[in-house]
C-alpha cells in the first residue's frame, strides 16, 4: 500500500507544456517546425544538433532528450534493462463544478522512478487539437525525512507542484526520481503512449507512489486540476486545493 501524505492547499497558474518551463522535472521533444511545412527546408539555421539525413530527405534532430540508467545506485544492485511498453491512455472522469463549462480532475497518487528517466511519446494523433490533449502533472521531491519510505529520497513537494497541457506533437522525458502522475488524458480521444525507460524487476525500485491524504474535515477534496473548456478550445486552469 503507498504510504498517505498530507495535501496542501494553493493556487497554480498553468501554461502549455514548454522546454524553458518544464526544464526542472524533465525534457519537452517537440518539433520546431511548423505542421504544413511539407518541403525540406533550403537552408537550415545554425545549429550544433539539427543536420540533413538520408539524402537530403530528412532531417535529423541529435540527442533531443537524455536516457538515464542509474540502477548501479540502486540498493539491490540487480541492473535494469532497457524497456520498451506501450499505454492506451483514455480519457479521465472529470468531478463537475458549480462553474458552467468547468470540471475538476482529482489528483489522488503521485509515483516517481528513482532510478531511470521515463519517457512518453504520443502516436497515431491528429494535428493539435481539444480532443487529443492531455495534462502533465510533476513536483520536485523535498529532502530526505525520518519516514521509513523517504530517509533516501524524500516525498513531493506539493507545494510546488506544476501542471501542463500538451498536445499530440509534445512527447514528455520525466527525470529521474521526478514525482508525477499517472498520464491524464483530456477531451474524446484516447492517446497511446510508447514509454521507454529502464527497469529491473524490483517493484519498489522500478516505482514508487505516495496517496494524496484527503482531510474530510475540510470538505473531503485534496489537489484538483481546473480544467475550463470553452468552445472547441480547451484552456486549462489548475488549482491545487483542500
Amino acid at each position: 500500500m503507498p504510504p498517505p501524505i498530507p495535501s496542501t492547499s494553493m493556487t497554480i497558474f498553468p501554461g502549455p507544456l514548454s522546454q524553458p518551463a518544464f526544464s526542472p522535472f524533465g525534457t519537452v521533444i517537440e518539433c520546431s517546425l511548423p505542421p504544413d511545412q511539407n518541403t525540406i527546408p533550403t537552408s537550415l539555421p545554425p545549429s550544433q544538433n539539427l543536420t540533413t539525413a538520408n539524402q537530403n530527405t530528412a532531417l535529423k534532430y541529435l540527442d533531443v532528450t537524455h536516457l538515464t540508467n542509474l540502477y548501479s545506485n540502486a540498493p539491490s544492485k540487480v541492473p535494469g534493462k532497457a524497456v520498451m511498453n506501450m499505454f492506451s491512455c483514455f480519457p479521465r472522469n472529470l468531478r463537475p463544478s458549480l462553474m458552467p463549462k468547468t470540471h475538476f480532475f482529482d489528483v489522488e497518487i503521485l509515483e516517481r522512478h528513482p532510478y531511470t528517466t521515463q519517457t512518453f511519446v504520443p502516436i497515431g494523433l491528429q494535428p493539435p487539437s481539444s480532443s487529443s490533449r492531455y495534462l502533465v502533472i510533476v513536483a520536485p521531491t523535498l529532502p530526505p525525512t525520518c519516514d521509513s519510505h523517504f530517509k533516501t529520497m524524500g516525498p513531493p513537494d506539493l507545494k510546488r507542484l506544476r501542471a501542463f497541457w500538451a498536445d499530440g506533437r509534445q512527447a514528455v522525458t520525466y527525470s529521474a526520481g521526478t514525482w508525477h502522475a499517472p498520464m491524464v488524458v483530456l477531451g474524446e480521444q484516447r492517446v497511446d503512449f510508447v514509454v521507454t525507460q529502464f527497469a529491473n524487476g524490483i517493484a519498489n525500485e522500478d516505482c514508487q507512489e505516495v496517496v494524496l491524504e484527503v482531510d474530510s474535515m475540510r470538505g473531503g477534496v485534496g489537489v484538483a486540476i481546473e480544467v475550463e473548456y470553452q468552445m472547441s478550445e480547451a484552456t486549462m486552469t489548475t488549482t491545487a486545493r483542500l
